[in-house]
C-alpha cells in the first residue's frame, strides 16, 4: 500500500512539473476571449487550439468552445483545430473575438495508416479494419492486444489466462498455418512488440486482413498485419493532460468442490464401493475446513496514471507521455505493474526537409504463479496451480504462528498451496526500449522520400527462488535453490521508400519503391544453484550446492525490396498491385529468396453518373488477390544441429585414475537443405455500403485462403538418436471464411448515440500434414496421456477426437446387453461401440466437437446527452466446446487424499439413479475418466465486457479546460452454459484449443476514472 501511495504522489508532482513547463513565461498585457463554434452546426468545440503566432503562449477552448487569453500587444491569433480549416485573426484593439470553423473538406476525409504510407478509406480496394480508438480507450487495462476482443470483424483476441501482464491469443481471420499464428505488429513503421504499448499513446489502429494490403510485408503478413500509430504533437498551446483511473477486482465465480464433512462422505463411498474400509484420515477429528479458494483468492487493486504534454508550433511539435499501470491479481502471488515513458517529435527544417523521432521506454515487472504459457504444439495441456488451489484437501490448516515461516504442516498427506505460493519466487522483469528516426524529403513535385532506422531492444531478467519449507512428505522443499535467466533481443531495422503521389485531373496515380534491411540477434544467459546456505541469501554467488550454467546466441536477418502501384480514375475505378522480394536468413542459399505478390480492383459505383439512388451514399464492390510467406520457424533448419558438452555424451580416455575426459558431440536434428518459404494465396470478395449520407455503414467480405508447403515439425523416433522434432515442408491446408460490421449513428438535437455490431466466422481444414498417419493427437489431460484432440487431413486443426457416451449403466441387465464393457458396474459410463464391432477401443473414438467457433461477435454502444456519455460493450462467442478438463480432474483418483467436486455428492448408487454423475470408485475399472464426451461442455457465450457512464464538467475554474469523471465496470456479466470458471479462457496451445485444466479465471472490475486536460 506505500509503494501504490508514493507511486500516486509522485504522479501528481509530474503533473505539477508540467503545468509548470506548460505556463507560458512571456510578459502580457491583454486579455483576449471569445467562443470557437462549427459552422455547419453551430455549436461550441472544445479542444481548438488558440495560439499567439510566432510564440508558444496559447490555450484551448472548453467543453463549449470558450477560450481566454492573455497575449501581448499587436498580436496575431492562430485558431486551428483537426478537421477544421486554419484561421489566423489580428487581435488590434479587440478583447473579444468570436469565430466559426469552416470544415476541411480534404482532412475530414478518413485517412487509414497501411503498409509504409497512407490512403484514403474512400480509395482501398483491400480488406483493412480501423479500430475504434475511442472505444477501446474506455477499457480498462495495460495491454493494448487484450482490447482488441469484439471491435473489429476478423479479429479475436481470446484471453489464455486471466493473470496480470499475460499475453492474449491474437488472431486474423482464424488459422492459417499449424505452426505460429500471431500476426505482425507494425509500430510506426517499424516492426516490434505490441505488450509494452501505453494504450493512452495510440492514435490509431489499422489491420490489414488479406493479401492486397498485407503483400507490402511480405513474408511475415500471412498471419494479418496489425498498423499501430502513436500520437503526435499538434501546432499549438501546450495541452497537458491526465487520464487516471483506480478499480478494484474480485473473482466472482467459484468451482464448486467439497468442504470437509462432503470430502469424507465420498472418499468413504468410493472404498466402501469395493468392499473396503475407508482412509484413516476421514475420521479424523478436530481438523480444520479450509476452502482454499477463499483462501488463495482476493479481491486486487487495479490503478493507472498517464500524464501528457504536447503542443508546438509551425516548425516543430511535440508529444510526451508518462504513464504507471499496476495490477494486483487475484491469485496471491501473481500481479503486474509496468512504466511507460514516450517522446514523439516532428521538426521542419526547411520547405523540403522534416525530421523526427520517436522514443518509448517500458519497464515491467510480473510476479507469475507458475502457469505454462508457452504456444508449444506437443506435449501436455500445461497444469496451472489453480488446479492445486481445488484439489487441496479442506482438512489441512494454512497458517501455523507456530512454524518458522508462519504456515501449516500438513495435517492429512501432503501440501499448503498458499504457503508454497506466497513462499515462492516466480519474478520476470523487463525493459523494452523502441525507437526510430527519419528524414522525410520532398524531391519534386509529388515525390517523397523517406529514410527511417529503428531499434528495439528487450532485455527480460528472470528470477525464480525457493526457500526450504515442509509441508508434508510430498510437498517439501529441504534445500533453498535459485535460478537466474536474462534474454535479451535486440534488433535493428532500416526503411527506404520513395513515394510518388500525383493527380492529373481524374487521374490519381500513387507509387512505393522501397529497401528494408533488418536484423536481429538474441541472447540467452542463465545459472542456477541448488543449495543455499539461507533463505534469506538470494544470490547465485552464496550457492554452496551443484551449480549450473547455460546459454544461447542466435541470429537472424532479413533483406527485402518492394513495390506498390496505386491507380485511381475519377475516385471511381481503383487498381493496386503489389510486389515485395524478401530474402531470409533462415534458408539455405537455394531457397533464401521468396517472392510475395497481390492485386486488388474497386468500384465505386455510387459515384457514377448513372447511379442515382438516394437511399445509398456509398456502394463500393471490392477483389484482390495475392500470396503471402511465412519464415517463423527456428534458425538454421537448414543445417545439422549439434550438441556437445553434455555429461551424458562426454566420455573418459586414458588409464588409471587420472583419466581426461573427452567433450561428445552429438547430431540433435537432421538436415533439410531444400526448406523454403511457406505459402498462401488467398482471394478476398468485399462490400463497402453506406446508407442515408453514411448514416449507416456496412461492410462484407469473404475470404479463401490455401496455405502450400507449410512448415510442420516432423517428430522423430527416439530411438533415431535425435531429440528435437524437425520442421520440413510438409503440410497444407485451406481456411475460408466471411465478415461482416454494421455501424449507424444518429443525431438528435442534444442526443447522439452510435451502435456497431460486427460478425465474423472461419473454418479451416487440413489437407496435407507429412506426418506417418496424416494425423496425430494432442492436448493431454493427465501429463502425456489422455489425449482430447486429433488434428488430421480433411478436418480442422485440434476438432475434439474422443469417445462418445450414452448415459450411465442402471443395471447388470445393460451392462450385458452392451457386451462391450466386462468390468463395468452399474452407474458406470455406458460408452458408445461407435464401428459396432462388439470391441471398444480407439477405433471408437470419434469427432465431437470443436474448440473453435462457429463464429465470434461484438456489439459497442455510444450515447451522450449534454454533458452526460454512457457505452455499452458486449462480445461473445457461439458453437465452440471446452473439454472441462477441471471437472475431469476432480472427479479422478477417488482412491487417492485429495479434494474432489461437489458434483460427487449426487454421484450414482442404487438408491439414487437420477443423476448423470458416475457412481463412486477408488478402482475405476471402467475407466470412467478416459477421454469422452461426458466432460465436453457447450462453450458459447455472451459477455457484457463493459459498461461506462461518463459526465463532463467543463472547465473548473480556469484550472482545467476540460474535466471528464466516470464510472464503469468490466467484465459485468457473462451468459453460458459452461461449468468451468470461465468459457472465454481458450489456453495458448493451437492443438488444444478450448480445453480446461484450471486456467487463472478472469475476474470483474470496478472503477472509477478522471481525464483532465489543462
Amino acid at each position: 500500500m506505500k509503494k501504490s501511495v508514493l507511486k500516486t504522489l509522485g504522479s501528481v508532482l509530474l503533473l505539477l512539473i508540467l503545468i509548470q513547463i506548460a505556463s507560458p513565461v512571456q510578459a502580457q498585457s491583454s486579455v483576449v476571449k471569445g467562443r470557437i463554434t462549427s459552422s455547419d452546426e453551430g455549436e461550441g468545440l472544445p479542444g481548438v487550439s488558440i495560439l499567439e503566432k510566432g510564440t508558444t503562449n496559447g490555450s484551448v477552448t472548453d467543453l463549449d468552445g470558450n477560450y481566454s487569453l492573455s497575449v501581448s500587444s499587436g498580436a496575431t491569433l492562430v485558431i486551428s483545430y483537426i478537421g477544421y480549416l486554419t484561421q489566423e485573426v489580428a487581435v488590434g484593439s479587440q478583447s473579444e473575438i468570436s469565430l466559426a470553423l469552416e470544415p476541411d473538406i480534404e482532412t475530414l476525409e478518413e485517412i487509414v495508416v497501411i503498409g509504409y504510407g497512407t490512403q484514403k478509406k474512400a480509395s482501398l480496394s483491400s480488406a483493412v479494419a480501423s479500430v475504434n480508438v475511442d472505444n477501446i480507450q474506455k477499457l480498462p487495462g495495460a495491454n493494448v492486444a487484450n482490447l482488441l476482443q469484439g471491435q473489429v470483424p476478423g479479429v479475436s483476441a481470446n484471453f489464455a489466462s486471466g493473470a496480470p501482464g499475460a499475453a492474449p491469443v491474437v488472431r486474423v481471420r482464424g488459422a492459417a498455418t499449424i505452426g505460429n499464428n500471431n500476426p505482425l505488429y507494425v509500430i510506426d513503421g517499424i516492426p516490434g512488440d505490441i505488450s509494452s504499448i501505453n494504450p493512452n499513446d495510440i492514435e490509431s489502429i489499422n489491420v490489414l486482413k488479406d493479401a492486397s494490403a498485407a503483400t507490402i510485408y511480405g513474408s511475415r503478413a500471412s498471419n494479418g498485419v496489425i498498423v499501430i500509430t502513436t500520437k503526435r504533437g499538434q501546432s499549438g498551446a501546450p495541452v497537458v493532460s491526465l487520464n487516471s483511473y483506480v478499480g478494484v477486482s474480485s473473482i466472482t465465480k467459484k468451482v464448486d468442490v467439497l468442504d470437509r464433512a462432503g470430502n469424507n462422505s465420498v472418499s468413504a463411498a468410493a472404498y466402501a464401493a469395493e468392499g473396503m474400509s475407508p482412509l484413516s484420515y476421514t475420521q479424523l477429528a478436530g481438523t480444520t475446513d479450509t476452502d482454499w479458494q477463499d483462501e488463495m483468492f482476493r479481491s486486487g487493486l487495479e490503478q493507472k496514471y498517464d500524464v501528457g504534454i504536447s503542443g508546438g508550433n509551425e516548425f516543430g511539435t511535440y508529444n510526451f507521455s508518462v504513464g504507471y499501470f499496476d495490477k494486483e491479481g487475484n491469485v496471491i502471488g501473481s500481479g503486474f505493474e509496468r512504466y511507460n515513458l514516450r517522446m514523439n517529435s516532428d521538426f521542419k527544417v526547411s520547405d523540403r526537409i522534416t525530421i523526427g523521432q520517436t522514443i518509448s521506454y517500458a519497464r515491467s515487472r510480473r510476479n507469475k504463479i507458475g502457469e505454462d504459457e508457452r504456444e508449444d504444439n506437443f506435449g501436455n495441456a500445461g497444469f496451472s496451480p489453480v488446479m492445486d488451489i481445488l484439489q487441496s484437501l479442506p482438512h489441512n490448516a494454512v497458517y501455523d504462528p507456530t512454524s518458522a515461516n508462519g504456515f501449516a504442516a500438513a495435517t492429512v498427506e501432503s501440501g499448503n498451496i498458499v504457503g508454497k505460493t506466497e513462499l515462492r519466487t516466480n519474478e520476470r522483469t523487463v525493459d523494452r526500449f523502441q525507437g526510430n528516426v527519419y528524414l522525410e524529403a520532398k524531391l519534386i513535385e509529388g515525390l517523397k522520400f523517406r529514410t527511417q532506422i529503428g531499434l528495439n531492444h528487450t532485455n527480460q531478467f528472470q528470477v525464480d527462488h525457493s526457500p526450504t519449507y515442509n509441508f508434508g512428505p510430498q510437498e517439501a522443499n529441504e534445500r533453498a535453490w535459485l535460478e537466474e535467466q536474462n534474454f535479451r533481443t535486440s534488433r535493428w531495422v532500416w526503411n527506404n521508400v520513395l513515394d510518388f503521389n500525383r493527380s492529373f485531373g481524374d487521374h490519381n496515380v500513387s507509387a512505393l519503391l522501397g529497401v528494408v534491411a533488418e536484423e536481429q540477434e538474441f541472447r540467452l544467459t542463465g545459472a542456477s544453484n541448488d543449495e543455499l546456505p539461507s533463505n534469506d541469501l538470494k544470490a547465485l554467488d552464496d550457492g554452496i550446492g551443484n551449480a549450473n550454467s547455460w546459454g544461447d546466441n542466435v541470429s537472424e536477418s532479413l533483406f527485402s525490396t518492394f513495390g506498390q502501384f496505386n491507380y485511381a480514375f475519377g475516385d471511381k475505378y481503383l487498381v493496386q498491385a503489389t510486389i515485395r522480394r524478401d530474402g531470409s536468413s533462415k534458408f539455405g542459399p537455394a531457397n533464401k529468396h521468396g517472392v510475395f505478390t497481390s492485386a486488388s480492383v474497386g468500384w465505386r459505383i455510387s459515384s457514377e453518373d448513372f447511379f442515382n439512388v438516394g437511399l445509398i451514399s456509398n456502394l463500393k464492390p471490392r477483389f484482390s488477390i495475392g500470396k503471402l510467406g511465412n519464415q517463423r520457424i527456428g534458425d538454421f533448419q537448414y543445417i545439422a544441429d549439434l550438441s556437445s558438452n553434455q555429461n551424458q555424451i562426454n566420455y573418459p580416455t586414458g588409464e588409471g585414475e587420472s583419466q581426461v575426459v573427452s567433450v561428445g558431440t552429438i547430431l540433435r536434428t537432421f538436415a533439410d537443405p531444400n526448406i523454403k518459404w511457406e505459402e498462401t494465396k488467398t482471394m478476398n470478395i468485399g462490400l463497402d455500403l453506406g446508407l442515408l449520407d453514411d448514416q449507416i455503414q456496412v461492410t462484407f467480405d469473404y475470404f479463401d485462403s490455401e496455405t502450400t508447403d507449410m512448415l510442420v515439425g516432423i517428430p522423430i523416433p527416439a530411438t533415431a538418436g535425435y531429440n528435437l522434432v524437425n520442421e520440413t515442408n510438409g503440410g497444407a491446408m485451406t481456411n475460408k471464411g466471411w465478415e461482416a460490421s454494421v455501424l449507424y449513428k444518429k443525431v438528435q438535437g442534444e442526443f447522439t448515440f452510435d451502435i456497431m455490431a460486427n460478425i465474423s466466422k472461419s473454418k479451416n481444414e487440413i489437407t496435407q500434414l507429412g506426418f506417418a498417419d496424416e494425423s496425430f493427437t494432442n492436448g493431454q489431460v493427465i501429463f502425456d496421456t489422455h489425449p482430447t484432440t486429433r488434428t488430421e487431413v480433411g478436418r480442422s486443426i485440434g476438432e475434439f477426437y474422443m469417445y462418445k457416451t450414452d448415459g450411465l449403466f442402471q443395471n447388470q441387465g445393460e451392462i450385458d446387453a452392451h457386451g462391450v464393457q466386462p468390468n463395468a458396474q452399474p452407474g458406470d459410463l455406458r460408452f458408445v461401440d461407435v464401428n459396432d464391432d462388439g470391441e471398444l477401443n480407439d477405433d471408437d473414438k470419434a469427432y465431437v466437437g470443436s474448440g473453435l467457433p462457429d463464429f465470434e461477435y461484438g456489439i459497442t454502444f455510444n450515447a451522450s446527452y449534454k454533458k452526460f456519455d454512457f457505452s455499452l460493450f458486449f462480445q461473445g462467442s457461439q458453437g465452440n466446446e471446452i473439454y472441462n478438463g477441471t471437472k475431469l480432474l476432480l472427479y479422478r483418483n477417488q482412491n487417492g487424499i485429495k479434494n474432489f467436486s461437489a458434483d460427487l455428492l449426487d454421484a450414482w448408487t442404487p438408491s439414487n439413479t437420477d443423476t448423470s454423475v458416475p457412481r463412486v470408485t477408488m478402482l475405476n475399472a471402467n475407466s470412467n475418466d478416459r477421454p469422452s464426451d461426458y466432460f465436453l461442455e457447450d462453450g458459447s457465450y455472451l459477455r457484457l465486457k463493459n459498461i461506462q457512464l461518463g459526465y463532463n464538467i467543463g472547465s473548473v475554474n480556469r484550472l482545467f479546460s476540460s474535466a471528464r469523471v466516470y464510472l464503469a465496470a468490466e467484465n459485468v456479466l457473462t451468459i453460458t452454459g459452461y461449468d468451468g470458471y470461465d468459457p472465454g479462457n481458450t489456453g495458448y496451445q493451437n492443438f488444444s484449443r478450448g480445453l480446461d485444466v484450471g486456467l487463472y479465471p478472469l475476474s470483474r472490475n470496478l472503477i472509477m476514472g478522471v481525464q483532465l486536460k489543462f
